[in-house]
Formats: structure tokens, C-alpha cells, sequence
């Protein structure tokens, strides 16, 4: 074992026991520990008991879901591997976590399985500093900065015989995207991790750079009031009619857990979760990682022409509202929350244009419900003897007519 890493634990040690936390001052002047893990031990001194068994672990259903949609997954899957490869090639444990400090993927050699699955080193697993208290994942959090945590520096007992070096990934608008990870037994540390998550990170922001969407651009147009039609920032995504389905469920309700969407759009129809979420996956991937989890949520600017008729209607502008309503809303689905506001839309439309509809928007409506003979003859009624639409509503009235005594 080497020497050094004995003494330097020793002297950590002696540290904390000549007064832990309260010993930490302005001046680190001799002190084997740096300044910034003391300000953590300041911290979690009211904030965690540091003989907590293991770090919180999230339940590990959505964890799948949570790094499919990981910005770092997405656009740095290479730089993952290399990670993974170099945790192999070091005895190391590779994590990456997302912006909270919540492991979303790990490769383990297999002499630290079990050990990390003892201290929550696993999906699902918190190490944000209010969590697991200081550690590699929670310093790089709180820091900005590359970070390392050696052996005793750890604030939780469980975790006293690790090392960790962690490095924070931002996106282009500097917000913190996740943090990756290096972690090993003490007597393994080496200060090469650091500067490999280091370097890592620095690449993977780059290619974050690279498929960066930012904050001004189109985002979604959805438009599913009679022909649907679907893009993403000007280019158009073929979508099935489930898919639209669930995005349009997603855009009106604004978030939802898993349960909440099967019972949205399948109501009490055998159709099984699992299902439901490999569709999720699917849509997530089309639509470049726009669908966060816990709870799902739309994460691009999404404009919906159903949401626009009803903003429309309810700020009494109809013209508007009747220019948007190309037809019904998707009139094959079955999905609850589809039917449901299908017959809303209509029935609100239909109920303003009777009340101050001109002919011709009448007529507009009409030509999508042919049938409504209390429309047409309304849009016939309220006509002037010179208005050009007059012949249009009295032909489309006699065919109703003609229609219904068939």
C-alpha cells in the first residue's frame, strides 16, 4: 500500500478529530484538507447525519428514462464509452449523474459492485451534498468546479474508504447538465482521475455545443385539428397517430406521471405500461431528448393549434379562433383525454359562432360539419341581401337538407 495515502488519510483523521467541522477557519494554512471540502463539513453539519448507512436511492423504474433523456447521454454517447473505458482500465468505478447529483448510468469493475451497491453508488442513487453530505458529486455541484474527495474527507462514514473525482459537464448556457464520475477504493487513489473527468467533461461540453437548441428558436408546432402535421424548429417530424396522441395529451396537461398518461390515453383499455413507455422512448428520440421524466413533461416550446382556438375563443376573438379549426381533433383516436377535448373544441366553437359568427365564418365551420343544419341556417339568416357568401350558405343548406331526408 502506498505510504503516502496512509499518511494522508492519518493525517485527515487528526483533522476531524481535533475538532471536525468547527476546526475549519478562514486560514487552511498546514491543513491536509482543502478549504473547500472544510466548508462542505460546515454545511452538512446541519444538514446530514454523517452516520447515514448509504446515499438515498430513487426508485430505479424511471432511472431509464431519466438517461435516455440525459443531455450528456445524447449528445456525447462516445465520450460515455470513454469514460467506461477508463474507469476499466483504472480499477475505477465511471458514474454519470444528472443536474441534481442522481446517478443515471454506471460501469462497475467487478470487485466495486457490490461494495458501491453497499454506499447507493448506482442509478438512482443522490449524491448531491443535502443528500449524501460531502462527497465528489456534491462538491462539483456546489463548486462549478473539478472535484476530488479522498477517503475520511467524506462527511458519511460509509463512504470514508472512497475516492471520487468529479467534474460538472454545462451546456452551452452554463447551466450544470450533469456531472461525470470516477470512483475507487482509497488505496487506489491517484490524482490522474481528476484530470481525466476533467478533460472528459471539457469534450463533452463541446459536443454539447455542437447539438445545442437554443432558448429563441420555433421548438414544436403541433397542428392535429383535422390534417396533422407536426415540425420541430421548421423541419417536419413524421409522427404516428398515437405519437401525436401523446404529445398533445403532454402539451395540454403539461406534465404527468406515467400512471396519469396511461390513463389519459388508454383509459381502461389492456394496453400495458411498459408499452406506454417504450412509445415514450420513441417519441423522445424523434423529437431530439424533448420529453423529461418524473413527471413527463414537453422541455421545447410547443405551439398547438387546439390550445390556440381555445386561448383564442377565451380572449373572444372568433375570426381568429375559426381561422386556426381545420377539423375535429384527430377524429380516429380514442384516447379519453382526446375525445374529451375533441368535443370541447367543437362544441365551443360551434356555441361562439352561433352567438356572433359572421356568415362566412359560419360557412368555414360548416364546411367541416356538413351536416349542422342549425349552422347553416344561422350563416343563411344572418346574410345581407348583397353579401357574396348568401348564395354559398343557401346551396350548402339545401344539400344538408337533401342529405338528412335521404
Amino acid at each position: 500500500m502506498d505510504q503516502q495515502l496512509v499518511d494522508r488519510r492519518a493525517e485527515i483523521e487528526r483533522e476531524r478529530a481535533g475538532g471536525g467541522p468547527a476546526a475549519a477557519g478562514p486560514d487552511d494554512t498546514g491543513s491536509v484538507v482543502a478549504t473547500a471540502v472544510r466548508d462542505s463539513w460546515l454545511r452538512c453539519n446541519v444538514l446530514v447525519d454523517d452516520r447515514r448507512d448509504q446515499a438515498p436511492v430513487d426508485a430505479a423504474d424511471e432511472i431509464p428514462d431519466r438517461w435516455e433523456a440525459s443531455p450528456i447521454r445524447r449528445a456525447a454517447p462516445r465520450l460515455v464509452d470513454q469514460l467506461a473505458d477508463a474507469g476499466n482500465d483504472g480499477g475505477l468505478l465511471a458514474l454519470v449523474t444528472d443536474e441534481a447529483g442522481r446517478v443515471l448510468w454506471e460501469s462497475a469493475p467487478d470487485d466495486l459492485k457490490r461494495p458501491a451497491e453497499g454506499v447507493g453508488l448506482i442509478p438512482g442513487g443522490r449524491w448531491d451534498e443535502g443528500a449524501a453530505g460531502t462527497n465528489g458529486i456534491g462538491l462539483a455541484l456546489v463548486t462549478g468546479l473539478p472535484s476530488a474527495v479522498f477517503a475520511t474527507e467524506h462527511w458519511c462514514e460509509p463512504v470514508r474508504d472512497w475516492v471520487c473525482y468529479s467534474a460538472p459537464v454545462r451546456a452551452p448556457d452554463g447551466a450544470i447538465t450533469g456531472i461525470i464520475d470516477l470512483s475507487t477504493t482509497w488505496d487506489r487513489a491517484n490524482s490522474l482521475g481528476l484530470r481525466t473527468v476533467g478533460a472528459l467533461a471539457r469534450l463533452m461540453e463541446v459536443e454539447l455545443a455542437g447539438s445545442w437548441r437554443p432558448s429563441g428558436i420555433a421548438g414544436l408546432d403541433i397542428q392535429v385539428l383535422g390534417r396533422s402535421r407536426a415540425t420541430l424548429d421548421g423541419s417536419p417530424v413524421a409522427l404516428t397517430r398515437r405519437q401525436l396522441e401523446l404529445i398533445v395529451t403532454l402539451a395540454l396537461v403539461g406534465a404527468a406521471t406515467l400512471d396519469e398518461l396511461h390513463a389519459l390515453l388508454f383509459g381502461d383499455r389492456p394496453i400495458s405500461r411498459s408499452t406506454l413507455r417504450a412509445e415514450i422512448s420513441h417519441l423522445r428520440s424523434l423529437l431530439g431528448g424533448a420529453i423529461a421524466s418524473r413527471p413527463y413533461r414537453l422541455t421545447v416550446p410547443c405551439r398547438l393549434d387546439v390550445a390556440d382556438v381555445l386561448d383564442r375563443l377565451g380572449q373572444s376573438d372568433v375570426g381568429g379562433a375559426v381561422e386556426r379549426y381545420e377539423g375535429s381533433l384527430l377524429p380516429a383516436s380514442e384516447a379519453p383525454l382526446i375525445v374529451e377535448r375533441r368535443y370541447h373544441v367543437d362544441v365551443a366553437l360551434r356555441t361562439a359562432l352561433l352567438l356572433g359568427g359572421t356568415t362566412s365564418q359560419l360557412l368555414r365551420y360548416a364546411a367541416v360539419h356538413r351536416s349542422d343544419l342549425e349552422v347553416l341556417q344561422q350563416a343563411v339568416a344572418i346574410a345581407e341581401p348583397g353579401d357574396p357568401d348568401l348564395p354559398v350558405a343557401v346551396a350548402a343548406l339545401a344539400v344538408a337538407d337533401a342529405d338528412l331526408a335521404l
